[in-house]
């Protein structure tokens, strides 16, 4: 921090003038807040004040640019305001005299004049003009703060209905994706029985095992029955998955798996909808042996890479023309603790650089004629950072693809997610 006095100069009144703040002063006025303040210099990052820091000085911006923000209950930075050359921060504390009650970073390097509290109290109380711009000033701010807060309360109701709307769907999805993975054995199964009853009914068995004859007979009778048999275990391996991911939607727990048997599990319950949409989903798991066990939910993760899958089947590949996804798992270190990456990635058309840094505000879609909702991947953001500790992010280059990945702690601390 560079810290001197200011001489009073035409320059410094002059561009105080161009302060919303003080165009009501008089010149003379003008000159006594410059010759009582003091000009302060910081560079970009720097913070200016944190909240809950004694509140004695009015800061007015001469340039550079500044972002006023709090952190919530989980420590996240929330951007309240920024202010730029000819703005002003700090006199709501200043005029009560408590705590400040926001933070303040220096956006781009800049410059201030500081007038501290009982210079700035006695200015107000010489100029009614000025305590009335004060006071409108503050009526504004107060005005946007609360549309501001009003419609992010709005925006999480509705990525909260949206989530349990997804679960649903999701359900729904593997639901039929289940019953039709069912009913294919089971056809398998009953095909093979109807063969085995047929032979062993037949005269030529028949005498085969009166006289202990025919060797093909009883090589065809086998291969049936190992038929039957390795559809049945399909079946059981079918319904257990969804057994567990049907209950953990519904209340997920933490629990220990093995991650690439998981995902696998995941993209088995997804293969009609890959079939149907025509996508070539290839697992790549490069994973050491020593690092494949996740502390995590089961429920969430699922519903995340469904989410990935349905955005490549939506958005990637248009005109159901489809083509390959790639889902990769990776271990990685992540802000000094061990992580998974788990990456989907497509070939397709691929996202414009003006929508990619947009895609994850609620409500934003470019496919809203496709059934998107533009919350989808506001829901994947919550759950990746509040559910399951992480973080997600997304790239993508036109005409080359998309990959968005996940990257999730390999022991995920038990937390409810929507607290």
């Amino acid at each position: 921090m560079s810290l001197e006095t200011a001489a009073p100069g035409d320059s410094l009144v002059h561009a105080l003038r161009a302060v919303p703040l003080f165009q009501q002063l008089r010149d003379d006025q003008l000159a006594s807040i410059t010759g009582a303040g003091h000009i302060v210099s910081l560079g970009a990052g720097q913070v200016v004040f944190l909240e809950g820091d004694p509140a004695d000085t009015l800061y007015i911006v001469l340039s550079g640019s500044v972002t006023i923000y709090r952190r919530d209950t989980e420590g996240v930075e929330v951007v309240i305001a920024s202010v730029e050359a000819g703005g002003f921060f700090g006199e709501i504390a200043l005029l009560d005299g408590g705590a400040r009650s926001a933070s303040v970073r220096v956006a781009t390097d800049a410059e201030f004049l500081t007038v501290e509290r009982p210079a700035f109290l006695q200015l107000l109380a010489a100029s009614p003009a000025l305590l009335s711009t004060i006071l409108g000033d503050l009526t504004s701010k107060v005005r946007t703060t609360t549309e501001k807060f009003f419609n992010d309360q709005l925006a999480a109701q509705a990525i909260q209905l949206e989530m349990e709307r997804e679960r649903n769907r999701a359900m729904a999805q593997m639901v039929a994706g289940v019953a039709h993975e069912i009913n294919t054995p089971l056809g398998i199964v009953n095909t093979a029985g109807s063969i085995l009853k047929r032979t062993l009914t037949s005269e030529q068995v028949s005498g085969v095992l009166t006289q202990y004859g025919s060797k093909e007979d009883l090589d065809d009778l086998t291969d049936t029955l190992a038929l039957m048999s390795s559809n049945v275990e399909r079946i059981a391996r079918l319904v257990q998955s969804f057994k567990n991911l049907s209950v953990s939607q519904v209340v997920d727990e933490l629990e220990q798996f093995d991650l690439p048997q998981l995902v696998a599990e995941c993209l088995d319950l997804y293969r009609v909808s890959a079939h149907e949409a025509r996508l070539a989903v290839e697992l790549v798991d490069e994973l050491p042996a020593d690092q494949r066990s996740w502390v995590g939910y089961r429920g969430y993760l699922t519903q995340v890479l469904l989410n990935f899958l349905t955005n490549v089947e939506r958005y990637a590949y248009p005109g159901g023309s489809g083509g390959a996804v790639e889902v990769r798992l990776r271990a990685v270190t992540d802000q000094g603790r061990p992580c998974f990456a788990i990456s989907v990635r497509d070939f397709g058309r691929g996202i414009a650089p003006e929508d990619l840094s947009r895609v994850f505000e609620p409500f934003f879609t470019t496919g809203r004629g496709k059934g998107g909702s533009g919350l989808g991947l506001a829901i994947v953001q919550n759950l990746v950072s509040t559910a399951l500790h992480g973080r997600v992010t997304l790239a993508s280059v036109p005409g080359e693809g998309t990959t968005a990945t996940m990257v999730v702690p390999q022991v995920v601390e038990s937390r409810d997610p929507t607290g």
